[in-house]
């Protein structure tokens, strides 16, 4: 009803118009119908100056100026008198019946057009052939879920227990709020979670819209945000107005910090009050003089260290829940969950690929599996092998697999060379990284690769691991030179120099790791979990030198320790670069087996025993013992 309304409001609008513009046309002249015989005698006494013919119709006008018209029987010769007479005679076509609609339409038909087409954009603006007022743009763009919820359960968020304990105490005050009332509790007005891209912030509130048994309203944080001052704000109000007619219930609001940055001087791009307005009216809302109870927001960002602070304070965001990347046990607990609806051979071992896979979030290990579906699936075989999870891992970081470039035997000895040296590293080194494999395909931007990996989950380092790393990754251009000579070394270090001398300006002017320089930290991290680069603060320029100096001392005392342990190595690296060029790709046990020939044992470092119960839960454990 309401749209046939506006409708008629519109075209009772064009219609006014229309007449408007009639109103104010230069109006016509207006003629005097005569009879025939008063337009003969006229025309016998030479009284008509000028006449126009339109089929039986002839409009003339008198020398003393009247405008005159007749209509004239279809045998007449009038025409040819007034010819006679030296009249000047007009013949013009006759218009069809509704000519004057027709001129009339044809006139007007581009405004027409251009009025409908501005409606029809008011309405899609507004909201569609639903919307309530022309101008609709205040209403909020949340989705609201009241029977109909995400199939996401908690059963498939796996890897963040005490996350999921913290926001089912949410949920269950929303179901008995009695409960925590009786000792005088209330709940958090809000929960901020935030972490890095891809651990489970979107999928943990999923969950709970799919867990809850209230309302559940979702927003991004985005939506607030539009071309009009002013609308934000509304669309805030808009937001709690409907959360309040539908309390107790859960506000989700994704990517917040695209509403609640932290305010300060105006920008130089502009946009500054209106985002200000959004934010301040989300303060008001969350914790204001009208406090909104039963409404428990819960947020999502990558950004926390840019909130504004008024928007962290109790009363507002109450908790703030970090989100880390799943240690091995969750990175198992999430396999589990995705490997659920995935048709997986006898030879998938999830442990293995929990080991393998450090540092990956709940998204990456749900693309690794996908990826080897698709492997899988491209190679025709009903169910996933561990070779196309392998695979996949490889493509995943290390880079698609370059079949077609083509390398000369001389540039493919010097990468064998290289990778050996990376390889020989792990080995003799306190590393705790096992290598794993060493390859000669170039893969992604490397033309070979060393894969190292981790024996257990590491949250700390100590200086001597750090020393380890640096002296592997500088193992391949020690190769280069001990085998051709300081001529003879390639650009393919130019990576591996790169991370060395990052990790040793780390140890020196973040972590306090040199006696010379001491323990300070002249440089900060800005925003962890987007991998953001790093920034300094002042500093004279004696502690930079200083800096420079001891970060040079560290790589060239771990470069010249690389030296020396391939001259050592010299006569076996060779035999493992004479298998590397034939095979390609050559195991850790394969490494190992070459040593000794030349007896050298390597005491085994391709593996470690280890209790693979602790990757199992608890649950896991107990069946096993009690089968």
């Amino acid at each position: 009803m309401n749209a046939l309304k506006n409708m008629f409001i519109w075209l009772i609008f064009i219609g006014a118009a229309i007449v408007a513009f009639n109103l104010f046309e230069t109006k016509r002249e207006f003629t005097t119908k005569v009879s025939l015989n008063e337009f003969v005698k006229l025309v016998e006494e030479g009284k008509i100056s000028y006449a126009q013919v339109k089929g039986n119709t002839v409009i003339v006008q008198t020398k003393d100026g009247q405008r005159l018209e007749v209509i004239l029987p279809s045998n007449s010769n009038i025409v040819d008198k007034l010819i006679e007479k030296g009249v000047r005679v007009e013949v013009s076509n006759p218009e069809p019946p509704g000519g004057w609609f027709i001129n009339l339409l044809i006139s007007w038909l581009p405004i027409l057009l251009f009025i409908g087409i501005w409606i029809l954009i008011l309405r899609q603006m507004s909201g569609g052939a639903n919307a309530t007022r022309a101008f609709n743009f205040g209403k909020s763009r949340a989705k609201l879920y009241i029977e109909e919820k995400p199939k996401v359960t908690f059963n498939d968020v796996a890897g963040i227990d005490e996350v999921k304990e913290e926001v089912k105490e949410i949920i269950e005050y929303l179901k008995d709020p009695v409960k925590f009332q009786k000792l005088g509790g209330r709940p958090p007005k809000g929960v901020l979670l935030y972490g890095e891209p891809g651990v489970g912030k979107t999928l943990l509130a999923k969950a709970i819209a799919g867990e809850a048994h209230v309302p559940f309203i979702s927003v991004s944080g985005s939506d607030f945000v539009e071309m009009f001052v002013g609308v934000g704000a509304a669309r805030v109000r808009d937001l709690f107005e409907t959360a309040k007619k539908h309390a107790p219930c859960i506000i989700f609001i994704d990517e917040i910090d695209a509403v609640g940055r932290s305010r300060g001087a105006i920008p130089i791009g502009g946009g500054h009050d209106e985002r200000e307005q959004t934010l301040n009216q989300l303060l008001v809302e969350m914790d204001g003089f009208d406090t909104s109870d039963g409404i428990i927001v819960i947020a999502a960002t990558n950004r926390p260290d840019i909130l504004d602070p008024a928007l962290l304070r109790p009363g507002r965001f109450d908790r703030q829940i970090f989100i880390p990347k799943p240690d091995v046990r969750g990175r198992y607990e999430i396999l589990k969950v995705h490997a659920k609806n995935k048709k997986l051979a006898k030879d998938v071992d999830l442990e293995w690929i929990a080991r393998a896979t450090p540092g990956f979030t709940g998204a990456d290990l749900e693309n690794l599996l996908n990826e080897a579906a698709l492997l899988a699936a491209r190679k025709g075989k009903n169910e996933i092998s561990m070779e196309e999870i392998e695979e996949a891992l490889d493509r995943i970081t290390m880079g698609l697999e370059r079949k077609g470039i083509k390398i000369s035997p001389k540039e493919k000895e010097k990468i064998a060379i290289h990778e050996a040296g990376h390889a020989l590293m792990g080995f003799v080194s306190e590393d705790d990284d096992r290598v794993h494999k060493i390859s000669i395909i170039p893969r992604g931007m490397a033309l070979g690769v060393t894969q190292q990996l981790p024996i257990e989950d590491k949250h700390i380092y100590d200086k001597k691991d750090l020393i380890n790393k640096i002296l592997v990754l500088l193992g391949g251009r020690a190769a280069e030179e001990v085998f051709f000579g300081k001529d003879g070394i390639t650009t393919g270090a130019e990576n591996d120099l790169q991370r060395a001398t990052d990790l040793a300006y780390r140890m020196v002017s973040m972590w306090g790791m040199s006696d010379k320089v001491g323990p300070i930290a002249i440089r900060r991290i800005a925003n962890p979990f987007l991998g953001g680069m790093t920034t300094s603060v002042d500093t004279s320029p004696d502690l930079l030198r200083e800096i420079d100096e001891e970060v040079k001392r560290i790589i060239a005392q771990q470069y010249e320790k690389a030296k020396s342990v391939v001259e050592k190595y010299k006569e076996p690296l060779k035999a493992v670069v004479k298998k590397l060029l034939e095979k390609e790709t050559i195991t850790c046990e394969e490494f190992v087996e070459v040593f000794k020939l030349y007896g050298i044992d390597l005491k085994n470092k391709c593996k470690k025993e280890e209790n693979k119960e602790e990757v199992k839960s608890e649950e896991e454990v107990v069946q096993k013992e009690v089968v």
